[in-house]
């Protein structure tokens, strides 16, 4: 197995003060601090303070070059109200690239934990590495992925591909009593304040705040931070009486922007994760929406005719031409690496009598996987990276148009586990799907952890970390798992582990 290797920076992490100096920053900062969407010049600075609900107070914050927060490159302050959560987020530029920083937040003279975060690296770059994540269900166990992300000095930022929160109520998918891990509040969230309470409840978990404190965060939305199996205009998980699924919709999004911290769009009706990240000359990490921007409503895996209508689309026109164009230009543009962040499995999977597994999944909408390999194929599309979440096992696919008629491998996948939602009870044979199915490489269905990916100039690196259990605390991720992708080959190599 490959040894993770450090980072540029000489020891980012020397001298970082204690997460929590005193009991005035548990009380005025209790969900923690946070950092996300850094740029070569820029990043996002996320809180939220506790105070009385008309309070409208003056949030101070600052951005240094040391861990003492002496060497001070930035500082300003933000008021906040109730009508944002009294959340708190400041976009900070004027930065450095390829930098880490540190940075803190102070009100009524108590100052925050004290955060770590990075810049990107501009011009020519020789190394990244990000680390992958989804579907942390707060009751089913500890989050012991976050707890070892935490501990790791050598990330560039965390990619979280969505169901960062549940919408379910407590007991529906998990129970929290047995763990001492309900969440707030205990029924299912339909409204702005219940959106609210889950994201505050998932934020004041400890392995969380500690990830959110040391690494700058890239998210996306899947399906549960709004309802189960969400498309443009409904969810399985919305029932008639339920409200508005527009005005439910509205409020899930409202307290995901006030709650991440992720840029906010320049319109309310921008979509708040389509969105890229240029890492210099290295990659383009870029991230779609498969849930909200034009999804077209999920039909059953024999509806014929619904499947092979080429109308239905998994992203909505305008966000399918903005991805089609984005990984033209980063071609275009000499950019070594195209990293697509995005929610549901592309690989194809089908049952012993050849129907799709799961038509949420892009399985459910061919054509639209289609003109999307189709586009990668004529413009000539090298060094593709897809990255998945949603499953809670890990996967390995190298993508084809149709992987049964022999096809050419256009890119590859690597699907995260999940950090502690359910696994399956009952998994498929692997040796039976790798037959039936000669893309896909590798599969686990046991593990909850996470995925690190190293990128070079000639080639990539995932490795799967796989955690034994999340009953029990602790930060215990070993490496399980590694494929090798070089530049200029959609080809998954499979390292001795």
């Amino acid at each position: 197995m490959v040894v993770a290797g450090a980072c540029d920076d000489s020891d980012p992490g020397a001298g970082m003060p204690e997460a929590f100096p005193n009991e005035g920053v548990l009380f005025r900062f209790s969900h923690g601090i946070a950092s996300g969407d850094p740029l070569a010049d820029r990043v996002v600075l996320w809180t939220r303070v506790s105070v009385h609900e008309d309070d409208e107070p003056e949030v101070e914050w600052l951005v240094a070059r040391d861990p003492d927060l002496l060497d001070v490159v930035a500082r300003g302050a933000v008021t906040t109200t109730s009508a944002r959560d009294h959340t708190v987020k400041v976009d900070v530029g004027g930065l450095s690239p390829g930098t880490t920083y540190w940075y803190a937040f102070e009100l009524d003279g108590v100052r925050s934990a004290v955060g770590r975060t990075r810049t990107l690296a501009a011009g020519a770059s020789e190394y990244a590495r990000l680390a992958v994540v989804s579907c942390a269900n707060y009751p089913v166990g500890f989050f012991n992925v976050y707890a070892a992300l935490a501990l790791r000095d050598d990330l560039d930022a965390v990619v979280h591909l969505g169901d960062y929160i549940y919408e379910y109520a407590d007991g529906d998918y998990g129970t929290g009593a047995t763990l001492g891990r309900t969440p707030e509040p205990a029924h299912e969230c339909l409204t702005l304040a219940d959106y609210r309470l889950r994201h505050a409840s998932y934020k004041r978990d400890p392995d969380l705040q500690e990830a959110h404190r040391l690494h700058p965060f890239i998210v996306a939305w899947d399906d549960h931070e709004i309802a189960n199996n969400a498309w443009t205009g409904d969810a399985g998980n919305h029932q008639d009486d339920e409200g508005d699924w527009d005005a439910r919709k509205a409020a899930a999004v409202q307290a995901y922007r006030e709650w991440m911290p992720l840029r906010e769009p320049t319109s309310p009706d921008e979509p708040a994760t389509r969105r890229s990240f240029r890492f210099g000359d290295l990659l383009d990490l870029v991230l779609v929406d498969t849930r909200l921007t034009g999804r077209d409503r999920q039909v059953a895996a024999d509806d014929e005719e619904g499947l092979a209508d080429p109308s239905r689309s998994m992203l909505g026109d305008a966000q399918e031409r903005w991805l089609f164009d984005t990984l033209a230009r980063s071609h275009d543009d000499g950019v070594a690496w195209r990293v697509l962040g995005q929610q549901v499995r592309m690989g194809q999977l089908f049952d012993e009598d050849g129907l799709a597994t799961n038509t949420d999944s892009w399985d459910g909408y061919p054509a639209a996987r289609d003109r999307l390999l189709a586009h990668v194929e004529t413009r000539g599309i090298r060094d593709l990276v897809v990255l998945t979440g949603d499953m809670h096992s890990s996967w390995a696919f190298e993508l084809r148009r149709d992987p049964f008629a022999d096809s050419a491998a256009l890119a590859v996948e690597l699907i995260t586990p999940a950090v502690s939602s359910p696994v399956s009870k009952s998994p498929p044979a692997l040796a039976d799907l790798t037959a039936r199915h000669p893309h896909l490489r590798w599969a686990e269905f046991a593990h909850r952890g996470y995925i690190a990916l190293e990128l070079t100039q000639t080639h990539a690196l995932a490795t799967w970390h796989l955690v034994k259990d999340v009953k029990t605390p602790h930060a215990e991720v070993p490496a399980a798992k590694a494929f090798a992708i070089a530049r200029g080959e959609a080809k998954l190599v499979d390292l001795a582990t």
